[in-house]
């Protein structure tokens, strides 16, 4: 009977040892993912990283060839001279053939208008409007401005990626459309130019934030 009792007290105690070792491999392996876990990339977050990326790689080149600086003083006295629905006139961005934003007073471009007119419009089609992906572009200035939709696609959807380039412009910067390159403050005062004059920047007459988001 002592040997029987003493086998049967060794199988329970080989049993709970087995037991408690399963347990601790299941508390090691739970333990585990939990860490794991977060190192995973979520896929959705993946995509907008790499779109937000392309964004600011597009921002940068076009900066780098000057033509953001030149696309936000592309600014014309009279729209009516290119588009025929526009007022005798009316001041607007170069090569605009759209209606103003709502909300806006200004005319703004079509996908394809503003990639004949930027380097980064040219970009923002080739890379974006080829995956049928639409996308917004924004001037944004100080509170004295009233900034621009240049590029207006619709409402962003929630899943939205937006990117953004500071441009710099100076006091002796001139609008870049031809037959109209006075300065940049005559053009506030005299025909409606909707980035204003930094208070007391020196040489700087304004910075300008380019603002691109894409859906």
């Amino acid at each position: 009977m002592i040997g029987s009792d003493s086998s049967r007290g060794q199988a329970y105690a080989l049993e709970g040892t087995i037991a408690a070792t399963i347990l601790l491999v299941a508390f090691l392996v739970a333990a585990q993912s939990a860490v794991v876990a977060p190192a995973t990339e979520d896929p959705d977050r993946a995509t907008q990283s790499q779109l937000q990326q392309e964004i600011r790689d597009a921002l940068v080149v076009a900066a780098g060839e000057g033509d953001l600086s030149a696309t936000v003083r592309s600014w014309h006295d009279d729209a009516s001279t290119w588009a025929d629905d526009a007022e005798a006139g009316e001041s607007a961005f170069y090569g605009t053939d759209r209606p103003p934003a709502d909300g806006d007073d200004e005319r703004t471009y079509g996908p394809d208008a503003f990639a004949e007119r930027s380097t980064l419009g040219a970009i923002l089609e080739a890379r974006f409007g080829a995956e049928d992906r639409r996308y917004n572009v924004e001037i944004v200035a100080d509170e004295r401005s009233e900034g621009a939709m240049l590029v207006d696609q619709g409402s962003p959807s929630a899943e939205a990626v937006t990117a953004s380039y500071v441009v710099t412009l100076h006091e002796d910067d001139r609008l870049t459309t031809e037959g109209n390159r006075i300065g940049l403050e005559q053009a506030y005062e005299d025909q409606g130019y909707p980035i204003a004059p930094a208070d007391d920047a020196g040489t700087v007459y304004a910075l300008v934030e380019v603002r691109v988001t894409v859906w």
